[in-house]
């Protein structure tokens, strides 16, 4: 078990890797993700341009050439007409998880995300949000309080765009601007960093730039205004700018400071949370994409000095026909205080059999050192279903 999970592991570290969930686009040309979403910098709602997109780029075409859109790629597979000022979403994203740590294996049924996503466009203002409900986890986008069952609002903002559509601002809650927006939420550099979609979103102001060949946002941060009492709430800020020298090309620096009286996790005193680090997409061939991202973390409080850590994803995916994806991943952390560094791998499969529907399945191990000379190996395995519709 041992030997096969080192092998699993360094397969993942040395072997190619790339992008996924959709930062792999660059393979069509797409660097910036505003014209697909309505969140300019990528993720959550399609546009209509985005569902078209779906279909003639992304789903499998089974050896026909698709030169036109249906139109069961609108709401509901085009079962209902929209108002031009109006875009409606449904996303599901569930499964089953098995995990195996020492000895222990548990088996039970997942729920990512079950999201309601509307956005009203009057001229060059728009509201945006989402509704859901969570089974379990998602706490910090929760609407009400429960232990389970709870409804939950990732996103729910104002914006205002010029009329070039270069220039966007909003105020609310958002997804944080940092590194590549993967939708592997629970990968060390969206866990460790606090910037992934399930539930990490804050409150606050951001303004977007998506022009030719470059793209970026900063965010003022105000905190997370679901978490009570307000001393765990968050101040600070959050942004990335990517320039992109080429269409397979794009490159990017992250940054995010924040301060809070007390930390959420840890509960430690005048709590200061730093991520700054580098991340990198490219389209070596059309088949093949690949994604890289690297984060210093440094922490520090009243009643700890700095600590430093880091972290990092290599990622590779192939496309070897349209609508089948073979995804291998790297990861690396040092988390901060600690002296052991963790490893992990992973290995996938996704396939887009419809417009928004996909199958996937994925296996992860990881090696976690705890620095006194002792290690702990967790294997999981997920299948999941996603619609997008």
């Amino acid at each position: 078990m041992r030997s096969a999970l080192l092998l699993f592991v360094l397969l993942g570290l040395f072997a190619p890797l790339g992008a996924q969930a959709y930062p792999w686009m660059i393979r069509h040309g797409y660097s910036s993700c505003a014209s697909c979403h309505t969140d300019p910098s990528g993720g959550g709602l399609l546009t209509a341009y985005g569902r078209a997109q779906s279909e003639l780029l992304l789903a499998a075409s089974y050896g026909k050439t698709k030169e036109e859109v249906s139109p069961s790629t609108g709401f509901l597979f085009g079962a209902v007409t929209l108002p031009e000022w109006l875009n409606l979403g449904l996303s599901f994203r569930g499964g089953a998880l098995v995990n195996r740590a020492s000895e222990t294996t548990n088996v039970r049924p997942v729920q990512m995300t079950s999201d309601v996503r509307a956005q009203a466009t009057l001229g060059q203002f728009r509201a945006n949000g989402s509704l859901g409900f969570a089974i379990r986890r998602a706490r910090a986008a929760a609407l009400t309080s429960t232990e389970t069952n709870n409804l939950v609002s990732r996103e729910h903002w104002l914006g205002w765009d010029n009329e070039a559509q270069t220039l966007t601002v909003r105020a609310g809650r958002m997804n944080l601007p940092f590194g590549l927006r993967n939708v592997e939420h629970t990968s060390w550099v969206r866990e460790r960093t606090r910037t992934d979609s399930n539930d990490q979103q804050q409150y606050g102001v951001a303004v977007a730039y998506n022009g030719e060949g470059m793209r970026g946002e900063l965010m003022g941060i105000a905190g997370n205004f679901v978490i009570h009492p307000d001393i765990y709430r968050e101040l600070g800020y959050s942004g990335f700018f990517e320039v992109a020298p080429r269409s397979d090309l794009a490159v990017g620096v992250s940054s995010l400071v924040t301060r809070a009286s007390y930390d959420v996790e840890s509960r430690q005193p005048l709590f200061w949370r730093q991520a700054h680090g580098v991340f990198a997409r490219w389209a070596v061939t059309k088949p093949l994409v690949l994604m890289a991202e690297a984060d210093m973390l440094v922490n520090s409080s009243r009643d700890q000095q700095m600590g430093v850590g880091y972290t990092g994803l290599l990622q590779a995916d192939v496309e070897p026909i349209q609508g089948l994806h073979l995804l291998v991943t790297g990861e690396a952390l040092r988390p901060v205080g600690g002296t052991g560094v963790n490893v992990g791998a992973g290995l996938g499969a996704a396939f887009i059999f419809l417009p928004q529907v996909e199958l996937r399945v994925d296996g992860t191990a990881r090696r976690l050192d705890s620095g006194s000379g002792s290690t702990t190996d967790v294997l999981s395995v997920i299948a999941q279903l996603h619609l997008l519709i």
